[in-house]
């Protein structure tokens, strides 16, 4: 169990210890030593919260609108929808005036149900869901969540390795859809992200130490992904990832542990990456993209473009009898999952947490819970 480092300063300490009275210094003695005792057994917190979960994104056109219809689970007041459209090719942003939009836009009331309409009139000529891509976002507390995808409680198939599909139990969780993008990952560093300890801090039985990603945070300096410069707009420009909803890469495993535990969601796991992969996900686009598919017929849950986008960072690391790669540290997981990849099954490589490349990203996974 980790523990808090506490200081206990009291105007009343001095007399408790001047006192000629050896019975009562005694009692206030062992008073005060239990009091530090239990305020240095509180655990300490990661994911503080549970945040809402945008999830059932339908995206179709009739004569008249673009129809954007959504879900939200685990409703909170204070919750913001906004689109993002752009152009697949030229990924070209394409913003919409309010007053073209209606339905549940902007703070929204909870309901079964959501639906945005977007007069097409307002849109190019050209606009269709083929050549251009549109997707809600939900901003809550500052923090920017796309599309979640549920994956429900029970046995799934699990692809293990090529040829070999094994059911996996899951209490069920959701995933995101696409990797965190450069647009989700700059507010985490508006927000003072990399400056606050207990984001920084690393789930118990992960590695040795609680706090050896604060610890490394601070020899490094960390303050952004290593292509990132926080003197121009946007912080992305200069970096191979530069589209504003591309993911984010060249960032260690600490600074996505760090995010995650920012939006109260977690790295997912083999197990869970490994019921999502799917053999029906795009392969060989270069668009990097967040139009996700649907849930299939047969139960499958693809991830959209899983093969095409970059490698992932896992919450696994290896085992505890392997020897540390750096002070409290342990090498972790990842999935080979890019576009240099040609393989049919996920693949699994192993790296230092430290370790960061521009086809290295990472989804996020959130753990429902439970009432």
């Amino acid at each position: 169990m980790t523990v808090k480092s506490i200081i206990i300063t009291s105007p009343i300490l001095p007399d408790i210890f001047d006192t000629n009275n050896s019975l009562k210094k005694l009692v206030c003695m062992k008073t005060y030593i239990i009091l530090i005792f239990i305020l240095l057994s509180i655990p300490v917190t990661i994911n503080a919260f549970s945040p809402p979960l945008l999830t059932d994104v339908q995206v179709k056109i009739d004569q008249e609108y673009l129809i954007v219809s959504y879900n939200i689970d685990n409703f909170q007041d204070g919750i913001n929808i906004g689109i993002n459209i752009f152009k697949k090719i030229s990924k070209k942003l394409l913003p919409i005036k309010n007053d073209k939009m209606k339905g549940n836009i902007g703070i929204i009331s909870p309901k079964e149900d959501y639906k945005i309409l977007i007069d097409l009139k307002s849109l190019p000529d050209d606009f269709n869901l083929e050549h251009y891509v549109c997707f809600p976002k939900l901003t809550f507390k500052g923090r920017i969540y796309y599309e979640m995808l549920k994956i429900p409680k029970g046995k799934h198939p699990a692809v293990i390795e090529e040829d070999l599909i094994e059911l996996e139990r899951t209490g069920g969780f959701y995933i995101s859809k696409f990797e965190v993008s450069n647009e989700q990952f700059a507010a985490f560093i508006n927000d003072d992200g990399y400056e606050i300890k207990e984001y920084w801090l690393v789930k118990e039985g992960v590695m040795e130490n609680q706090e050896v990603g604060w610890n490394f945070q601070g020899r490094f300096k960390m303050s952004a992904p290593f292509e990132w410069n926080l003197d121009e707009m946007p912080y992305w420009k200069s970096a191979s990832s530069n589209f504003i909803y591309d993911p984010v890469t060249t960032l260690r495993w600490f600074e996505a542990n760090a995010f995650c535990n920012w939006m109260g969601c977690s790295l997912p796991d083999l197990t869970e990456i490994s019921i999502c992969f799917s053999f029906n996900s795009v392969e060989n686009d270069t668009v990097y993209n967040p139009v996700c598919l649907e849930i299939n017929d047969d139960g499958q849950f693809p991830l959209h473009f899983i093969k095409s986008n970059v490698s992932e960072w896992l919450i696994l690391s290896v085992d505890s009898n392997a020897p540390p790669c750096g002070p409290g540290c342990r090498e972790m997981f990842y999935l080979k999952n890019n576009s240099q990849m040609h393989d049919e099954f996920p693949i699994k490589g192993i790296s230092c947490p430290l370790y960061r490349n521009e086809i290295l990203g990472f989804r996020l996974l959130i753990v429902p819970l439970k009432k």
